[in-house]
């Protein structure tokens, strides 16, 4: 970079921090601040309030306390608005509460009933296998517990208080995950001991005995029935079609439904 180079950079810096008539030296620092500020990182970022209490920090130690008042009655009236429109856009929310409310209700008393009243028409194919099926609980498990601690920090991150209907929703939406295991997201964020131990069940049980397979194919005929329909009831107004991301090939939806009747849990895993 050449000095005159050099030179338009800090005027424009200047410039964009007009109202507080920050001297050379300083905008040279505020300069510095926001080229580290914006340093790429595809892992780490600012939320918004951290990104205002970063500015503070780093303004506190480059503006007077004239300049300093005025920047902070700026950075608040920004998170004043900002506090609003997550209001606002919590209040749309409601909607899909509703649904996920009634999906839970269809697992809890139409859907899922049927695969607890003969423990032996689940297991007794399984005997040999017992050991593996709790490793693999167990672990599902500490998934459940470190998926809802990561939706409970990111939630208040980025939301604090402003937002309880999307807390809610993501907490019905984990609630779905513990009555239906969702074998689909464990599998990514497995190690490679459980990803073993499920690739040997995927490999033995290819093939489920006849009455296991009638039942799969009823229930998640069922279910595949009441979604259509509650997306109709919820969603009908945003067009008579629904996109599927990351739609599933035959092999992984049999995959997904077989590891997902071997983690069931009448108990819900402690929810």
């Amino acid at each position: 970079m050449t000095p005159e180079e050099y030179q338009l950079l800090i005027n424009l810096v200047m410039d964009r921090y007009h109202t507080l008539n920050l001297t050379f030296e300083q905008a040279e620092k505020v300069y510095k601040y926001e080229q580290e500020k914006d340093t790429y990182s595809a892992k780490h970022f600012f939320s918004a309030w951290e990104e205002w209490d970063y500015e503070l920090s780093e303004f506190r130690q480059i503006l007077n306390e004239e300049q300093l008042a005025s920047h902070e009655n700026y950075l608040n009236g920004n998170s004043q608005r900002y506090k609003q429109s997550l209001v606002e856009q919590d209040s749309e929310k409601e909607k899909d509460i509703a649904c996920y409310e009634e999906q839970i209700n269809f697992y809890e008393t139409q859907f899922l009933p049927d695969f607890f009243k003969d423990p032996y028409l689940r297991f007794s194919w399984l005997l040999n296998d017992n050991a593996k099926i709790e490793y693999l609980r167990t672990e599902y498990k500490l998934f459940l517990n470190d998926t809802k601690k990561e939706i409970l920090i990111n939630h208040f991150r980025h939301y604090r208080v402003f937002k309880p209907n999307e807390l809610k929703v993501a907490l019905l939406q984990h609630k779905l995950s513990c009555l239906l295991p969702n074998y689909r997201q464990f599998k990514c964020q497995m190690d490679e001991p459980t990803k073993a131990v499920a690739l040997f069940f995927i490999t033995k049980h290819r093939y489920l005995p006849d009455n296991i397979e009638k039942l799969l194919a009823r229930k998640f005929k069922e279910l595949k029935i009441f979604n259509e329909a509650i997306f109709k009831k919820y969603y009908s107004d945003i067009g008579g079609w629904r996109a599927e991301v990351g739609q599933q090939s035959d092999e992984e939806e049999n995959e997904s439904r077989v590891m997902a009747l071997l983690l069931l849990d009448e108990g819900k895993y402690g929810y």
